[in-house]
């Protein structure tokens, strides 16, 4: 009897652990659940809301890696969940762009490993840096770290950075709803 308990309460954790749904993560908070509920966790971390009005997006500002940074938020169109969230850093100079952007990619692959990075074509400068060639960075530059849980990608904008946290669950949730509103009259098509 003792033994068809334990083998029961085995079976049973088993199961549900397989059946646990790991979500990526954005300061400590899952990317799950409905996209108004994820800005006021991040609310309770000293972000602040600033634009709730947008369809499928809240938009808050704060502190992210020593920066005042605007935080986008979206959610799935029919019930909200939070699939995507893209910070967006301060606009700077070109020098400080390449420089954050050289040290993002340092922090992001001793957290999650290597990256796979696209690079614009590179133009020389011509000065050197530390003996070695330095190239400058373009728009688009960007490096993608793949992980089981999501995708996370750093990349350069218009004198600016941005990180995007793309939950690999609810993206596609996501997807799947686009892919529903593209077809007509919502009927398959084969």
């Amino acid at each position: 009897m003792l033994t068809r308990i334990i083998i029961t309460i085995l079976i049973f954790a088993l199961w549900t652990g397989c059946t646990t749904k790991e979500h990526l993560f954005f300061k400590n908070v899952p990317i799950d659940g409905r996209s108004d509920k994820f800005a006021r966790e991040l609310t309770k971390l000293g972000f602040i809301l600033s634009d709730s009005t947008k369809k499928n997006e809240i938009i808050l500002s704060g502190n992210f890696m020593s920066k005042d940074c605007k935080i986008h938020v979206f959610g799935t169109s029919s019930n909200l969940l939070v699939y995507k969230i893209i910070v967006s850093f301060p606009e700077e100079v070109r020098d400080s762009v390449q420089s954050d952007f050289g040290k993002m990619q340092k922090l992001y692959t001793l957290k999650y490993g290597a990256g796979y990075s696209k690079f614009q074509q590179y133009k020389k400068r011509e000065r050197l840096v530390y003996k070695i060639p330095a190239r400058e960075i373009m728009v688009g530059d960007y490096t993608t770290y793949f992980t089981d849980l999501g995708d996370i990608i750093v990349e350069v904008q218009d004198g600016y950075i941005s990180i995007t946290y793309l939950d690999k669950l609810n993206y596609e949730l996501w997807k799947r709803e686009f892919e529903q509103k593209q077809k007509p009259n919502g009927k398959k098509t084969e």
